[in-house]
């Protein structure tokens, strides 16, 4: 049981992930059970809260083979969530360091806009561009 703002975050689905979302879904699949109100306790918290229940993934493969590099794969997340509100290109280039026209060749050939921001993305559109910097 946990906080329900924060089990809404990391059941997040795309268009509203966090690196929390990011982070838990790589490595389990995550769900919200039941939530319980302030009211149930006594004295009762200031908050709601949730029971969620997360199930770890058997591994974190791609479906079409090959093992994505959990070092990796956290670098791109951590970068590209830098400055959320920011376009993902510029987020990419500026914290990995990499020529801002090598950033936008390499999400178009995953097929992502540049202009799209880091909570557009899925955990595969994640894994697909770690495996193919």
């Amino acid at each position: 049981m946990i906080q329900k703002e924060v089990a809404q975050r990391i059941c997040a689905t795309v268009g509203d992930m966090n690196l929390l979302a990011v982070s838990v879904q790589f490595y389990a699949t995550p769900k919200i059970i039941s939530y319980v109100s302030k009211n149930c306790f006594w004295p009762a918290p200031k908050i709601d809260s949730a029971i969620i229940k997360i199930t770890p993934r058997s591994q974190t493969f791609r479906p079409t083979g090959g093992l994505t590099s959990p070092d990796k794969f956290f670098k791109i997340v951590k970068a590209g969530f830098s400055q959320p509100r920011k376009q993902l290109g510029g987020n990419l280039s500026k914290i990995l360091k990499l020529e801002k026209t090598k950033v936008e060749e390499w999400l178009l050939k995953n097929n992502i806009q540049p202009t799209q921001r880091a909570q557009t993305l899925s955990i595969e559109d994640w894994k697909n561009l770690t495996d193919s910097l």
